[in-house]
């Protein structure tokens, strides 16, 4: 069951239309590497592992399989990077899933399996290679590596309950298009840093709070979606951190004992 949960968070994430500046069931966003179909071929190739992910508490080990799920990944989509990102944060909460006794419990069992990733990946790292190694780099931010320490408390602590509170008034499909929304607004998005620099992030995070707020919101999307194509922005961070909401509210939901 978690398995499936896991990969219908990767379509229902790229099938959620419209999502500025990211690839949907409309157009490409601001990428031209990659369509819909990519990310189809690429969740296809990453289900396996989900499974594999699930029967490992070790960190190391995560990092192994998850190096496996990424080669598996790369061939899928013709050398696309499509989900490393959400290959790594999936194989960190799989694994603290295989750890926990309860969802209670969930993010103290993430922080336990990360707790030295910002010091051995980033402070004592000589190769700057990822995006988030270059964001850490240029500005101390510490990116996906620092949401793990912390337990991924953006989504735990804002994102979950958020999209709890939208989706009782409003169905999932609306609350997912504000989660996203309100994700940009307050997300250090190393993917968005990488296109726009410091001033393309705070650009976004501008936009998109505006955007939370209005009432037409579809027509809205549109137009900040022709905004980050003609920029080349892209906030595949916070289109993560959607997709791990979703699964977490799942989980959640189900009241699952691990």
């Amino acid at each position: 069951m978690i398995t499936n949960l896991a990969y219908k968070a990767l379509i229902k994430e790229v099938e959620l239309t419209p999502k500025p500046g990211l690839v949907d069931r409309t157009n490409n966003g601001s990428h031209k590497d990659m369509n819909i179909d990519t990310f189809y071929a690429s969740a296809k190739a990453i289900k396996p592992f989900i499974k594999k992910f699930l029967h490992v508490s070790e960190f190391d080990e995560l990092r192994l399989v998850g190096l496996e799920c990424e080669k598996a990944m790369f061939k899928a989509t013709n050398g696309v990077n499509t989900h490393k990102g959400m290959i790594f944060s999936l194989a960190v909460i799989c694994g603290a899933i295989n750890r926990a006794e309860s969802f209670e419990n969930l993010q103290d069992e993430i922080k336990f399996l990360c707790k030295d990733l910002v010091k051995n990946d980033l402070e004592k790292s000589l190769h700057v290679e990822t995006h988030g190694e270059k964001f850490y780099n240029e500005v101390k931010h510490t990116g996906i590596r620092g949401e793990a320490v912390s337990g991924y408390a953006t989504v735990f602590e804002k994102s979950l309950p958020f999209y709890v509170e939208q989706f009782k008034n409003y169905g999932e499909e609306r609350a997912m298009k504000l989660t996203l929304l309100f994700l940009m607004s307050i997300t250090d998005d190393s993917t968005l840093y990488a296109r726009g620099g410091l001033e393309g992030l705070k650009f976004i995070k501008k936009e998109a709070k505006k955007v939370l707020h209005v009432e037409n919101l579809d027509n809205n999307l549109l137009e900040l979606d022709k905004m980050m194509i003609k920029r080349n922005l892209s906030s595949g961070g916070s289109a993560d951190l959607l997709g791990l909401t979703w699964f977490l509210y799942q989980l959640k939901e189900i009241k699952w004992n691990f």
